[in-house]
């Protein structure tokens, strides 16, 4: 399980990623309104350049910048973890969009783990299978928690 603090009406994770060799500690909104995960890039890979990027799938996100759109580009990284939930292989969306500054979860990773709120405290909880909920619930409801 991890757990994270409701604060300013947002939910802000740690995301680490493992690309080329190396781990990035980047923390990110967790937006169920997002439909892709998007990073910058710069906070992927700091040595990445745009140039690079002429073979991968591009789309065109808006959203991020006062309702402006960027060009993101679709990569690989050889792990992704929302906080100490491994997610194993996965693909995030990269912007060398200057003005775009939010690093974003969105539904394609959300929608691979569960959540739960816990109102008095003001927590999510996250946890990598539904099984892992349930069962936390379980013995919340065994404590009268």
């Amino acid at each position: 399980m991890y757990r994270v603090k409701l604060k300013d009406n947002r939910i802000t994770v740690q995301c680490n990623l493992l690309g080329n060799g190396r781990i990035k500690f980047i923390s990110a909104i967790y937006d169920t309104g997002a439909k892709y995960s998007c990073f910058c890039a710069s906070n992927v890979y700091s040595a990445i350049k745009e140039n690079n990027m002429l073979n991968k799938e591009t789309k065109i996100i808006s959203g991020f910048v006062g309702g402006e759109a960027a060009k993101f580009y679709r990569i690989p990284v050889d792990r992704l973890a929302v906080g100490n939930i491994d997610l194993g292989q996965q693909h995030i969306w990269i912007t060398f969009d200057e003005n775009v500054t939010t690093n974003v979860i969105g539904y394609d990773i959300i929608s691979q783990v569960a959540r739960t709120s816990l109102l008095k405290s003001g927590e999510e909880c996250f946890f990598s299978t539904n099984e892992e909920l349930f069962q936390y619930v379980v013995e919340k409801v065994k404590r009268g928690a």
